[in-house]
Order: structure tokens, then C-alpha cells, then sequence
């Protein structure tokens, strides 16, 4: 190979090499990336659910109260959002004992997968039950004798 072949193949070689260099770089970038977004996004999600179900659980708490003191009427709506960071979500009354109290809330999404727990005070049994966003109903059965969470149209 001559100097002047040399020369020419060089800066075709030096562009080549910046490109390749580049492209992997790039690529890492963007790689890191998407993994800190879906944490933020699961994180983000995970305290959503959390304070859904805080409000779920006082709903079901004060509920209880009304019940205990013996209201005539015992029925308490609230208008949760239907999604939680852009994933529909469900909320399930669990009473196998599972989790921080007797009867708890377990909130779950599918995309990101998260599930969080949240206890409910109460002493009046409450029925399992599984609702999704939107609007639900907080309201006591007298004839089954417990408290149930169900969808706002049922």
C-alpha cells in the first residue's frame, strides 16, 4: 500500500471508529436511562397505591365507627382515581390474617408489577372483596353483619 492509499483510508477508518465508539456510548445512555425512569416509575406507584389505600382504609375505619356507635345508615362513597401512574390498578379486601392486621388492603398494579399492603382498623368484620379504581362504596351488610367494599354502581 502506497502513502497515498494510506492517507485516504485513513479518515474513512477515524470516521468509522467515532461512529462505532459513539453509537456504544449512546446506546449505554439510553440504557441506564430507561432503568432509573422504570424505577421512579415503580417508586412512584408503590407511594400512589400506598396513600390509595390509606384513604380506602379510613373509609372502611370510619365505617366501622358509625357501625359501633349504631347509625342507622352506614355507607360511605369515595371517587378514586381510575388509574394509579397511568396502570389500572385493584384493590382487594383480604381477611386470611397475611398481613399488618387481620383484615388489610392489597393494592396491586400490573405494569410496573406492584403490590402494596396497607392494615385496616376496624372491629367489625369486613368481607373480602376486589374492586378496581373509579368509584366505590364503603357500607355495612346488617344482615351478614360486616362491612363490604364494593364497586359505586353495585
Amino acid at each position: 500500500m502506497t502513502a497515498t492509499a494510506a492517507r485516504g483510508v485513513s479518515p474513512v477508518f477515524g470516521y468509522v471508529l467515532t461512529l462505532g465508539i459513539s453509537t456504544l456510548l449512546v446506546s449505554g445512555l439510553i440504557i441506564a436511562a430507561g432503568g432509573f425512569v422504570d424505577g421512579q416509575r415503580e417508586q412512584t406507584s408503590r407511594s400512589e397505591l400506598r396513600v390509595i389505600g390509606q384513604q380506602v382504609s379510613g373509609d372502611i375505619a370510619a365505617a366501622d365507627r358509625l357501625v359501633r356507635s349504631g347509625g342507622s345508615r352506614t355507607e360511605i362513597t369515595r371517587q378514586l382515581p381510575e388509574r394509579a401512574v397511568g396502570s389500572q390498578y385493584t384493590v382487594t379486601v383480604r381477611t386470611d390474617g397475611g398481613g399488618p392486621t387481620p383484615a388489610y388492603l392489597e393494592l396491586r398494579t400490573v405494569r410496573p408489577e406492584v403490590t402494596v399492603e396497607v392494615g385496616i382498623a376496624n372491629e367489625t368484620a369486613v368481607a373480602g372483596s376486589e374492586v378496581g379504581g373509579g368509584e366505590i362504596v364503603v357500607r355495612y351488610d346488617r344482615s351478614a353483619d360486616h362491612l363490604e367494599v364494593v364497586e359505586g354502581d353495585a
